[in-house]
């Protein structure tokens, strides 16, 4: 088996771990507070990434395009709102909500970006995917 279908499995884990937590701790600092230590260890932990050499490379400041600062915008999005999610309709509802969009958007990308085709097996396993997320919020 290839090890890399072990890293969405491991980024499920923690997006779910994440939320909850700073559902948790936004409780008691505040979801701003929450938002701005959670920068801080990223950026912390991505610094000693860099500084051990295993990502190498550099930003190319001056070729900077517009959509440069949407991952980090989205990033923000996420940790602002998955607490926020899981405070006012729980954590199952909260992610299975986020799969399936993720299963929509993912498609799109991947029909009208990347040229991939939406086989039929691929929609049918994304319909039901999408059936079984909406059948366990009811």
């Amino acid at each position: 088996m290839n090890l890399f279908y072990l890293l969405p499995f491991v980024v499920g884990i923690c997006g779910v771990l994440q939320g909850v937590l700073n559902r948790r701790m936004a409780a008691e600092w505040g979801l701003g507070w929450v938002v701005m230590w959670n920068t801080l260890i990223v950026l912390v932990l991505t610094a000693v990434v860099i500084a051990m050499g295993l990502y190498p490379g550099k930003i190319q400041w001056g070729q900077l395009k517009w959509w440069h600062f949407l991952p980090g915008l989205f990033g923000f999005v996420i940790v602002l709102c998955i607490p926020l999610s899981i405070s006012r309709i729980g954590a199952l509802s909260s992610f299975l909500i986020i799969i399936s969009s993720q299963i929509l958007v993912s498609g799109a990308w991947d029909k009208f970006v990347q040229g991939v085709d939406l086989s039929w097996t691929r929609i049918l396993g994304a319909s039901l995917a999408l059936a079984g997320a909406w059948l366990a919020t009811k």
